[in-house]
C-alpha cells in the first residue's frame, strides 16, 4: 500500500487528538515500549538493501518484516502512553481503532511486498518464508539480531530511517504536553 505512511499519520493525528492521557506510568511506559520499537526500525534500516536483494541476515533472520514489527512495537506504546484511566471507553476505542487500522494497513502492504519478492527471488524466497516468521519473531533466534556483519552505516544513511525518530519525539512531546496540561 502506497500511502500507508500518509494515512498512518492521519490516523495517528486523529488519535493524539483523541486520546486523554491521565497516568504518569502508563506514559514512561508507552515511551519505553515506542523506544523500543524505534531500535527495532532503526536496526533494521541498517541491513536491508531495498530492492536489490533478498535480505535474510541481523533482524531478517529473526523475523521477515522487522519494520513492521518495529511499527507495531512503536504504535503498541503509544497506544499505552495514550491510555486513560478515568475514560476507559475512550482507550478501548482508541486501541480498538487504531490496531484495525494496523492490521489492515499492514496486511496488504506485507502481501503486496511478498507478491512482489516471491516473483522477484522465486525459490529463495518460498524457502526465507517456511524458515522465518512474518512479523512475530522467536526468541530462540534472537542471536542472530545482534550480527555486527548484518549492519552497515552507509544503508542506515540512504534508508533515511532516521528521520522517525523526530515523528517519536513529536508524539511523545504531544501526549507528555497533554497528560501534564490534561487536554
Amino acid at each position: 500500500m502506497k500511502k500507508r505512511v500518509f494515512i498512518s499519520m492521519v490516523l495517528t493525528i486523529i488519535a493524539l487528538g483523541a486520546s486523554r492521557p491521565d497516568s504518569r506510568t502508563f506514559f514512561l511506559a508507552g515511551a519505553a515500549v515506542m523506544l523500543l520499537g524505534q531500535f527495532i526500525r532503526l536496526a533494521a534500516s541498517a541491513s536491508i538493501v531495498k530492492s536489490r536483494t533478498l535480505t535474510t541476515h541481523g533482524p531478517y533472520a529473526v523475523v521477515r518484516n522487522p519494520l513492521y514489527l518495529g511499527t507495531l512495537v512503536m504504535t503498541s506504546g503509544m497506544l499505552i502512553a495514550m491510555t486513560s484511566t478515568a475514560k476507559p471507553l475512550l482507550t478501548a476505542v482508541l486501541w480498538a481503532g487504531v490496531g484495525a487500522a494496523f492490521a489492515w494497513i499492514y496486511w496488504v502492504t506485507i502481501k503486496a511486498e511478498e507478491e512482489f519478492l516471491r516473483s522477484t527471488y522465486g525459490q529463495a524466497f518460498e524457502d526465507y518464508c517456511k524458515a522465518v516468521p512474518a512479523i512475530l519473531a522467536c526468541p530462540c533466534t534472537f542471536s542472530s539480531f545482534f550480527e555486527s556483519g548484518a549492519y552497515s552505516r552507509a544503508v542506515f544513511i540512504k534508508n533515511k530511517e532516521w528521520r522517525g525518530l523526530s515523528g517519536l519525539a513529536a508524539i511523545l512531546i504531544i501526549l507528555y504536553l497533554k497528560l501534564h496540561y490534561g487536554y
